[in-house]
């Protein structure tokens, strides 16, 4: 099996908060967007683009700062459990 988590630090801010699922959501640290969900990708926002150049092409972009990795680790490590249980897992 393969799991997509290009967005997993996206995903994990829409399981925090279900009303950010359907708006375009990019997660920043320091001055850039670190990832991005599909909305905001289809807007033409992509990993690693600077604040303002995120902004200019998707104004409607919701930013949350991710710069504080514990509940993205926390997350991850639920996935890993889950996974694990239906067989070996890698990191």
């Amino acid at each position: 099996l393969h799991f997509d988590v290009d967005a997993f630090y996206a995903q994990c801010e829409e399981i925090r908060d279900p009303s950010l699922r359907s708006k375009p959501l990019g997660i920043t640290q320091k001055f850039i967007v670190v990832t991005c969900n599909y909305p905001a990708r289809q807007s033409g926002v992509a990993k690693l683009t600077t604040i303002n150049e995120a902004l200019k092409k998707c104004p409607e972009l919701v930013l949350v700062n991710g710069e504080d990795l514990t509940p993205y680790r926390e997350m991850s490590r639920k996935l890993y459990d889950v996974l694990s249980e239906a067989g070996p897992a890698e990191k």
